[in-house]
């Protein structure tokens, strides 16, 4: 939140130290408060409120200019279309702004999206001496993508429009024209005919569970005392089994730093997309086609538009998915099921409308010392709708209002609505999304934050610091896998962010306590033996068991045998193998092997073998073979190297997947380099690398989507038959 949301805040906080008693009635007594710095805030949000202006159109379109003369093909994309967002509707700007991306559109070879474009550009004010120019780049979108009828007709009509207009260079359009007309098509390619679909969902193996919605008929709802509604396994589940796939109730796009959405995301369902339309009003929010623009202004955009302009929601936070929570309730007049556990055990959700089974989420919100906030938030979506909107007189007109006056509407609006902030803060999740941070790499390896989303279902799973299930999402719909085998009954767990191999445990309890409000007592956190530190330990010389490595202490046992020790010599030891690696110059060049050699000699003695400090040497050592073309000792050292991985980040995490293919790829183009040194039997050692691949595969299919593996074993078998 910015300062001036800040000090908004700050104001009413002395007003709000007693958060206890029924929710509506503590948001009812807020609202009989001074009112006047929320109006006044909203006020100055509104003097400055953004809208479509066709001289900041032209701008974001010449800077889109500078970047595709350079090339920059994705960062012109991005300024055109803030142009066309910033653009007067169909007016010129808009049609300009249309045809320079159908530009960079067919650049990219994607030829259906430059069609688009031209489509809507010519239903624009855009000017007739540059359509030539246009239809030639709609008949060259036809001739690649080899559809002669559709070339045809294009040509006829750029044709006709050159014989009625007095238009300069007549003749030479009309000359390239017809000789597109005459050419040969262009063969179809596979990529072209065949795109693969990037938004398929898996499948649930044996079906959807007829009692519980979105989840696998292999797991159930359970529930006890100790662990309330919980999930658990209905029978023996195996590593990649599908558990979840839950469309989002509801989700509210993530703003950047910049208070913008990313502009290739749908604002209505989150899909990829390059000729993306805006919205008519404001300048943010861009749709994959008419359909989702639509169906996002009547569910919820008409009432949110105006804030858009007036940049409220960007510092409401969590407020603003909260208020896409509350517009869900409003279609059935906020039905609320008062049902216990016993029912939720025989059915759980709803997908025509599933707000009651959100609604009864917990929300902790009186075991939350800063609720405060929430209200205040609430009131201030609840005076915009008020103030900017007509929302209130139109809502007090429908059936289903639970309410038939405008004073108890707007307290009952504000206590619902600050409820699903709390809820949100429990049970939500972030929506991420895979994308390249260069065009080198093989594999997707930045996750995006894209929206924060509400999936009733899949919330039910309790948190673990060491999770066996995995997350991924498929626009706005999450994926759940099993991450390893999970034997029947035993209880299916998710990490809610909080995870063992980033935090020691009391900063996993601090940040449990303080975010969800309970103590985690996960199989990592109840048993000290099982942190990733305790790997960073020292071998008893007398038992060969373990002597913890503890900052600032001098003595430590051993946990097996309970000698003490001095740390002092096995710490002087290990920096002495530590110098090995600090060699530069001439030296490191001549002696690189020997070098790492005597480092990883003297750590074996003294260190745990999984400990941290063995993977800079393996992978160094296996690196130093990359390059001398040993493909054996690139196995070996890899190996060994993989293993301390699996031990500190899981043997299924997604590092070790995409390092197994990084290492098989560079096996497979050593071995096409001519005979491998020290391979005495290639077949067995062939036989081993198609392991890894498959090992890679099994495991990269817990987080990506099927695109993407099989993308990537199409590009393994195409070296391979090299």
């Amino acid at each position: 939140m910015g300062l001036k949301m800040d000090c908004l805040l700050a104001h009413y906080t002395t007003k709000l130290t007693d958060i206890e008693g029924n929710v509506f009635e503590l948001f009812s007594k807020f609202y009989s408060f001074d009112l006047s710095p929320i109006e006044a805030w909203l006020e100055t949000q509104f003097k400055t409120k953004v809208k479509k202006d066709d001289v900041l159109s032209t701008y974001y379109r010449k800077e889109g200019n500078k970047f595709y003369a350079r090339k920059d093909l994705l960062k012109s994309l991005e300024f055109y279309t803030k142009s066309l967002c910033c653009a007067t509707p169909n007016g010129k700007e808009y049609g300009l702004a249309l045809a320079n991306r159908s530009a960079v559109s067919f650049e990219m070879k994607e030829y259906e999206n430059c069609l688009r474009d031209i489509k809507l550009c010519f239903q624009t004010n855009y000017p007739k001496d540059l359509r030539p120019k246009i239809y030639l780049r709609k008949a060259e979108c036809f001739w690649e993508i080899s559809q002669q009828e559709n070339l045809d007709k294009c040509v006829s009509e750029a044709l006709k429009f050159l014989n009625l207009e007095n238009i300069a260079d007549k003749e030479k359009h009309i000359s390239k024209l017809t000789q597109m007309k005459k050419s040969t098509l262009k063969m179809k390619t596979k990529e072209i005919c065949g795109r693969e679909n990037t938004n398929d969902l898996p499948e649930l193996e044996e079906g959807e569970n007829e009692h519980f919605i979105y989840a696998s008929s292999k797991i159930k709802m359970s529930y006890d005392k100790t662990r309330g509604r919980h999930v658990t396994a209905r029978k023996n589940l195996k590593k990649g089994d599908v558990l979840f796939v839950e469309k989002a109730f509801f989700f509210a796009p993530v703003f950047k730093e910049n208070k913008e959405f990313y502009s290739f995301k749908c604002y209505n369902c989150l899909k990829d997309i390059i000729s993306s339309i805006p919205c008519r009003s404001c300048t943010l929010c861009v749709y994959c086609n008419e359909k989702c623009r639509t169906s996002s202004w009547n569910d919820s955009h008409k009432w949110e538009c105006e804030g858009m302009q007036a940049s409220i929601w960007y510092d409401l936070g969590i407020g603003f998915p909260a208020f896409k929570a509350f517009l869900k309730g409003v279609k059935s007049g906020f039905i609320n099921i008062k049902a216990g556990y016993e029912e939720d055990l025989k059915n759980y959700g709803n997908k025509d409308d599933n707000y009651s089974y959100f609604n009864r989420l917990l929300s902790h919100i009186y075991k939350n010392k800063n609720a405060g906030p929430y209200i205040v938030m609430a009131a201030i979506v609840v005076t915009y709708l008020k103030n900017y909107t007509d929302f209130f007189g139109w809502f007090l007109q429908q059936q289903n209002c639970p309410k038939n006056d405008l004073t108890n509407l707007l307290k009952y609006a504000g206590g619902l609505i600050t409820k699903h902030i709390a809820q949100l803060s429990c049970n939500s999740s972030i929506i991420e999304h895979w994308t390249y941070s260069s065009t080198d790499l093989l594999f997707p390896d930045i996750l995006i934050t894209i929206a924060c989303g509400m999936f009733p279902s899949a919330s039910i799973m309790n948190h673990s610091c060491r999770p066996n299930v995995t997350i991924f999402f498929i626009c706005d719909t999450m994926v759940v896998k099993a991450l390893e085998d999970i034997q029947e009954n035993e209880e299916v767990l998710n990490c809610y962010g909080i995870d063992y191999r980033g935090m020691n445990r009391e900063q996993r309890q601090i940040a449990c306590r303080s975010l969800y409000h309970f103590e985690c007592k996960c199989a990592i956190c109840i048993d000290q033996s099982k942190e990733v530190d305790m790997l960073d330990s020292y071998i008893c010389p007398k038992c060969k068991g373990l002597v913890p490595e503890i900052p600032n202490v001098s003595f430590m046992f051993c946990l097996s045998c309970g000698d003490e020790y001095s740390l002092r010599p096995f710490r002087k030891i290990n920096i002495e193998a530590r110098k090995y690696l600090e060699i530069q110059g001439e030296a490191v060049n001549n002696r690189q092997l020997e070098i790492l050699i005597k480092c990883l000699k003297i750590r074996e003695k003294i260190l745990y073998k999984h400990h941290k400090d063995f993977e800079e040497v393996y992978y160094r050592l296996y690196s130093y073979y990359v390059e001398i073309g040993d493909a054996e000792n690139m196995f070996k050292y890899f190996h060994l190297w993989l293993e301390n991985e699996k031990a500190r980040r899981g043997e299924n995490s997604r590092g070790i997947g995409t390092k197994l293919y990084e290492a098989a790829l560079a096996i497979l183009h050593c071995l096409q380099g001519g005979h491998p040194k020290n391979c005495t039997n290639l077949k067995s050692f062939l036989q081993n690398v198609e392991h890894m691949i498959r090992e890679a595969k099994v495991v990269l299919n817990l987080y990506y989507p099927a695109y993407i593996t099989n993308r990537l074993s199409r590009k393994i078998q195409f070296i391979s038959n090299k």
